[in-house]
Order: structure tokens, then C-alpha cells, then sequence
């Protein structure tokens, strides 16, 4: 996703679009921020609805748009005040924009005319979820089912007028809830693709939110989310480095992977089957190969040399593995010797 938010956005969206073979995805709601250049309650309807166009023009392959934050879900929010009130980026703009203007959200007031768009350039619409939990106090609270059943009334109009859509959700969320939560989405939006952001399964960890989003995301895939969105060290901190952004892509994918061995996708176990097959085997070289991440894995193998190269330094000469190889070809097994 372009997420970005300053200078010359269009140049650089543009040229991303030019460039990139992978599927682009941007948040109108930013870009109109930057592109506009004025005070937030200045921006009109037909502004923010003429930036949408202005991306779908350009090419963009889905687009995250926060039409459930409508004035009822806005007036059930402010009844219900939250401990982290609303951490969504566009939510919170789009918040503040209609609290400003005393106006209903634009993009589900004209939510046909956002439809008409999206049909005519082919974009996937992703229902931005604006009240998703920011800490897993809010889990599950009022405000995020509340959006989550208007959700779910969009996603059928846009199937209605040949829009394809996906549905963003949490977000900050204990493990106990999350399972429960995939399984409302796939109720209330008809079994839209439901693209999860984590969930972060605690708020404790700043430094580490790949490895809680990892564990969110992997629970969340098995229960029925389709789309994982990477969360990086970074996340609560500062922007990403390069390396944090592999670290959290890396993350997110083994939690992917492991919702497929878990949901019996087919292919996904031969993978784990391979490389145990190598690790039998002893086959150093066929497990990097396999590895997520191979430059790691040799990396580790090389900084910690072991004295026997069938081993590694774990171990050594108590190597089970090794051992075990070396009793069932009929060899003998002397680890002090050997």
C-alpha cells in the first residue's frame, strides 16, 4: 500500500503504479490532506469524492475507504467513549471532518456515486474500519460492531453494483476474542474477504508488535481472514526502516503459512514436510533453501561454526538427529569419542 501522506504524492503514486508488478493499494483520505493544502473543515464533498477519482485514474488497484463511520456510528462513539478513542488514521480525519461540518460522511452519503467509480475503473473498494480497537480494552466494544454492521450493508450494495470489496478489521485484540470476531464478519458481510490489521493480541510490547501481530494474524487466518496486513517492530515508535519492514513481512508470513497447514490448504504442509525431510537428513544446504528466510538461517550457521559439520552447535556430538541416523544404519555411537 502507498500510505503516503507528504510532498508530491501523485508524482510518486504515479511512478509506484509505473513500476510496481505487485497490487497497489492507497487511502484517498490521506492523499487529500496533502493534495488540497488547507484546513480540514475547507475540504468539500465533492473534493474528497474528486481525490477517489483522481486515484482510480491513476490505476490504483483497491483503494481503503472509510464509509462506515457515518454520523450514527459517530453519535454511538461519542455515547461511548472509548480508553483509545479512534486510532484509525482516515477514521479520524473523517471524524473530525463531520464534527467540524456538522455533515454527514461523504463517502457513504454518496456512496452510489463512490460505487459508479470503482465499477468503471475496475478498483476493489476495502471498507476502512475507523473504529477498529486501538488497545484490547476496546475490543469488541459498541463502536467497532456498531461500524462493523454498516460494513456489512455496504458490502452488499457494492456486490449490487458489480464492485468487488473487501472489509478492514482489527486492530488491538486478546486472543479469546478473535476467533469470535472472524466469525461475526463472515456473518454480517456475507463472507467478504476480511484483511486484519494484526490483530496485536496485547499492548505491552512496543519493539515487538510483529511478533503480537504475527500471533493475532495467525489465529485469525485459521478462523477465516483472508488478508493479513504486516505490522513491523516499528509500529507505536516511529516510521519503518528497511530492515523492519522485512522483519515484519516475514512475521506475517509465517503466520499466514501457519494458518494454511492449520486450515489444510492444499500444498501448504509439503513445505514443513520438506524441510523436516532436510533436517533428517542433515541437509544444510536444502534447508536454507526452504527457509523463509535463507539469508538468515545461513547467517546464524555461519557466525556459530560447530566442530563436526553433520551438527550444529546446539548440540554437537549429543545430536539426536545424528545419532539416531547413526544407530539405524547400524553404526556405532560414542559421543565422547565420536
Amino acid at each position: 500500500m502507498d500510505l503516503s501522506s507528504y510532498g508530491d504524492t501523485k508524482k510518486f503514486r504515479r511512478k509506484l503504479i509505473d513500476e510496481c508488478p505487485a497490487v497497489i493499494g492507497t487511502v484517498p483520505i490521506y492523499d487529500a490532506v496533502v493534495y488540497y493544502n488547507k484546513a480540514l473543515k475547507d475540504i468539500t464533498a465533492d473534493e474528497w469524492m474528486d481525490v477517489v477519482k483522481m486515484h482510480a485514474e491513476d490505476g490504483v488497484d483497491f483503494m481503503t475507504i472509510h464509509c462506515g463511520i457515518n454520523r450514527a456510528t459517530a453519535d454511538r462513539f461519542k455515547q461511548h467513549l472509548r480508553h483509545t478513542n479512534i486510532v484509525s488514521r482516515g477514521g479520524s480525519i473523517i471524524f473530525a471532518w463531520m464534527e467540524l461540518t456538522g455533515n454527514e460522511n461523504p463517502f457513504y452519503e454518496r456512496y452510489d456515486e463512490l460505487l459508479d467509480i470503482c465499477e468503471k475503473y475496475d478498483v476493489t473498494i476495502s471498507l476502512g474500519d475507523a473504529c477498529r480497537p486501538g488497545s484490547i480494552e476496546d475490543a469488541g466494544d459498541i463502536s467497532q460492531i456498531s461500524e462493523l454492521v454498516a460494513l456489512g450493508e455496504l458490502t452488499q450494495r457494492a456486490w449490487d453494483h458489480n464492485v468487488q470489496v473487501m472489509i478492514e478489521g482489527p486492530g488491538h485484540m486478546p486472543l479469546n476474542q478473535i476467533r469470535a470476531n472472524m466469525e461475526i464478519e463472515q456473518t454480517v458481510c456475507k463472507g467478504a474477504p476480511f484483511y486484519v490489521l494484526g490483530p496485536l493480541v496485547t499492548d505491552v510490547a512496543p519493539g515487538y508488535d510483529h511478533i503480537t501481530s504475527a500471533i493475532g494474524g495467525a489465529i485469525a487466518a485459521t478462523y477465516g481472514a483472508s488478508f493479513l496486513c504486516y505490522v513491523t517492530p516499528a509500529e507505536h515508535l516511529r516510521l519503518p526502516t528497511v530492515e523492519d519492514v522485512k522483519e515484519g513481512i516475514i512475521a506475517s508470513r509465517i503466520a499466514a503459512h501457519a494458518a494454511d497447514v492449520a486450515k489444510g490448504i492444499p500444498g501448504a504442509k509439503d513445505w514443513d514436510y520438506q524441510m523436516s525431510e532436510a533436517r533428517r537428513e542433515l541437509d544444510w544446504e536444502r534447508q536454507f533453501e526452504l527457509a523463509i528466510d535463507p539469508e538468515k538461517a545461513r547467517r546464524y550457521r555461519a557466525e556459530s561454526k560447530p566442530e563436526k559439520e553433520d551438527t550444529c552447535t546446539m548440540c554437537g556430538k549429543m545430536c539426536a538427529v545424528r545419532n539416531i541416523n547413526k544407530i539405524l544404519r547400524g553404526e556405532d555411537v560414542d559421543i565422547m569419542e565420536d
